[in-house]
């Protein structure tokens, strides 16, 4: 099955696509343009590089979410109009959980090892879930967590057993304050972005295969402008 994965998420965006686990051709950009500028070129380049036309793609996969409003908004609506100018259909893929799957371990030595993959929500809040690293089972659910509250919820979890705990992504600086005061050990890998590959995985975990005009993002949170609306 060849799947394009794509993400506008967040403040990198990407598109790869992928035969089964065999990567054909991706591509990252962290331009400071806005992903509106930015994302279709590069999914062109992506598809040039590959040789393929969109009539190939089996399925679509993208990025709904949590993440950036706007973002959000680019990635699905470009994808939904590939997807049904291609008759394709699309999977809907986690942000938090394709940033996770972008990531490995690197020196797991047997240990309980837990990821935490977080964006950074502003005003001390961040988007974020907690996954093992190794079977992706979800410890803590996806959401938009005050960053006190969260690292409240991994102390729990933690007890005494003294698990490896990664956190990754730009929310992990956000994180690292609040670790530090309640006295919780972890890694932080801040410069971890969305892969295609991670999109990719995701998909593969979890191919909930919808038609495109029913794909949806999922917020977490409202906007700002939804929140101060009278």
């Amino acid at each position: 099955m060849i799947v394009l994965a794509a993400d506008t998420s967040n403040s990198t965006c990407c598109a790869g696509i992928f035969d089964g686990k065999k990567p054909v051709a991706y591509e990252v950009c962290n331009d400071k343009r806005t992903h509106s500028e930015t994302f279709m070129p590069l999914v062109s380049r992506v598809m040039e590089q590959a040789g393929m036309s969109f009539d190939q793609i089996d399925y679509f996969a993208v990025c709904v979410g949590p993440g950036s409003f706007t973002g959000i908004r680019i990635g699905i609506s470009a994808v939904k109009g590939m997807a049904l100018a291609a008759g394709k259909q699309v999977v809907p893929v986690s942000s938090t959980l394709a940033l996770a799957l972008s990531c490995e371990i690197a020196d797991d030595q047997g240990r309980n090892t837990y990821f935490i993959p977080c964006f950074d929500a502003r005003n001390k809040r961040v988007f974020a879930q907690m996954l093992n690293a190794r079977t992706n089972e979800q410890i803590i659910e996806e959401n938009a967590y005050n960053a006190y509250d969260l690292v409240h919820e991994v102390k729990l979890m933690a007890g005494s057993s003294k698990p490896r705990i990664i956190v990754v992504g730009d929310g992990a600086d956000t994180l690292r304050e609040f670790m530090d005061e309640a006295g919780v050990r972890a890694e932080y890998a801040k410069g971890a972005v969305i892969l295609p590959s991670g999109i990719a995985k995701a998909a593969r975990i979890e191919p909930d295969l919808i038609p495109a005009e029913q794909v949806t993002a999922r917020y977490c949170a409202v906007s700002q402008a939804e929140r101060f609306k009278k």
